[in-house]
């Protein structure tokens, strides 16, 4: 048995993982690409005007209008329900898939 193969056998856990951090990191670092569409489509909300005042006060204090304010909080709703949002360490990593274990989803592959 060589160390190289010893090395890689008990140390096997400790790599995957800092593997995973690199991952991770460069996944943060990495731009998000954002795709600019035309916003041509309209949703209608009727709100009391106290409510209305209200929001505009949580806009005006995130630099926002309204209408981006609520387009950020919708997009926000959609991806906590439609992508996961666990962590990595209830993820399994496959070379061809990644997995959900909580929720069950298939993330990549």
């Amino acid at each position: 048995m060589s160390i190289e193969y010893m090395r890689r056998v008990f140390f096997a856990e400790e790599d995957a993982r800092e593997e995973a951090r690199r991952a991770v990191v460069a996944a943060l670092e990495e731009p998000v690409a954002v795709v600019e569409e035309t916003r041509d489509k309209q949703v209608l909300i009727r709100v009391s005007e106290s409510q209305r005042a209200q929001w505009a006060e949580a806009a005006e204090s995130d630099g926002l209008s309204v209408s981006e304010w609520l387009r950020q909080m919708a997009d926000s709703r959609w991806r906590e329900i439609f992508t996961c949002q666990h962590p990595l360490a209830e993820r399994r990593v496959y070379p061809w898939a990644e997995f959900c274990l909580k929720c069950g989803v298939r993330l990549r592959g």
